[in-house]
């Protein structure tokens, strides 16, 4: 391979790594986000249906990654909920519909207060608030719920409503009452007594991993066939240079069927 050849291609096979290099960080993101799914789906599978333990007797634990293998585990909590005390998160919405969570605060027999996700609320017409907010009486309360973890601090200014879950802002706003549990909060399945009217409870998570092992395939075939391009480009070019300089024969160009229809007129003139 001579100098020119080399400054005419190299450009070209930087560019071709450079994009294959591309492609292997995509489709390395998507098998990341495919397994993150997977660990997800098998939190569910693993601790979603079993049988509720007391509260209190849950070994609970933050992982470094600030996720728990506890996450939607059932438990039996007893507590009197402040209803005055409820809050709303914004933006959630469900089966295409705008609406809220609402969280009541439920205080133990320790003293801690534990946050309570009661369920959904549609939004009304003007979407800043429910159509309805029914709450749950103050008093006694036996509760099966299933643990979940807090969410992040989503960095909206301070409002009525929640941006999200985060336990950090909701300890701040009822610091006044007594320790706020930060480290989880509960969804509830069932609470004892229960209401006729009430916000509707969130569906079981989704199991479908969703496309990110297709698209982790495609990119790394985009990346395949990024080389094989460049490949094939450089090998008829130097057949066309080899052609050109009589060191080859000339490539037969492949009838088509509107060539043998023409030969067969001419023949048949």
């Amino acid at each position: 391979m001579n100098k020119a050849t080399v400054r005419r291609w190299a450009p070209w096979l930087a560019l071709v790594v450079v994009f294959a290099i591309a492609t292997s960080a995509l489709s390395w993101w998507q098998f990341d986000r495919r397994n993150q799914r997977v660990d997800r789906i098998n939190q569910v599978v693993a601790n979603y249906d079993l049988s509720p333990q007391p509260f209190d007797q849950i070994d609970w634990s933050i992982n470094p990654d600030g996720k728990s293998d506890q996450e939607w585990t059932p438990a039996i909590v007893t507590g009197e909920y402040l209803p005055q005390e409820a809050m709303l998160v914004r933006n959630r919405p469900l089966n295409g519909q705008a609406g809220f969570l609402q969280l009541v605060p439920l205080r133990l027999a320790s003293g801690e207060i534990l946050i309570v996700e009661r369920g959904w609320l549609i939004a009304s017409s003007d979407l800043t608030e429910p159509a309805s907010n029914p709450l749950p009486q103050p008093g006694s309360h036996e509760l099966v719920v299933r643990l979940r973890v807090g969410e992040p601090d989503l960095g909206r200014e301070e409002a009525a409503t929640l941006a999200s879950i985060d336990l950090t802002e909701v300890a701040s706003r009822l610091s006044r009452l007594g320790p706020v549990i930060t480290d989880r909060y509960g969804r509830v399945v069932t609470e004892q007594p229960s209401y006729p009217e009430a916000p509707l409870g969130m569906p079981k998570p989704s199991l479908d991993e969703g496309n990110h092992l297709s698209y982790a395939i495609q990119w790394i075939i985009f990346g395949i066939m990024a080389f094989v391009a460049f490949f094939w480009a450089y090998r008829n070019d130097r057949r066309l240079l080899r052609e050109a300089a009589g060191l080859a024969q000339p490539k037969l160009k492949r009838k088509t069927r509107a060539d043998l229809d023409a030969e067969f007129e001419d023949a048949n003139q």
